[in-house]
């Protein structure tokens, strides 16, 4: 839970985790602390939210099942293939400067 709560502003970040999951404040501040487990619902309120893709990887850890390898994989192909889009962007802006 360490992790999560790295995502989380440093200020009341039990109440961001409140807002953020819908569940108890009381059971946040416990979670957060350490005194409590999480539990399902708070997990799956935090795959659903903004932090859902580094909540996953949190818990998936060093496991690697074969569908995870290629969710990783997949990831790794959208960040080159927009590397890319801009690269050809930028060049034919370069080449449009050149042609005028």
């Amino acid at each position: 839970m360490q992790k999560v709560h790295d995502l989380l502003p440093t200020a009341k970040s039990a109440l961001h985790l409140h807002i953020l999951t819908d569940q108890p404040l009381s059971t946040c501040q416990k979670v957060l602390a350490g005194i409590r487990r999480e539990n399902l619902d708070l997990v799956i309120a935090l795959l659903r939210s903004e932090h859902g893709r580094e909540v996953l990887f949190t818990l998936m850890g060093d496991a690697e099942p074969d569908w995870f390898v290629r969710y990783r994989k997949q990831l790794d192909v959208n960040a080159a293939r927009r590397t890319y889009d801009e690269a050809l962007r930028q060049i034919d802006a370069m080449h449009r400067e050149i042609v005028r």
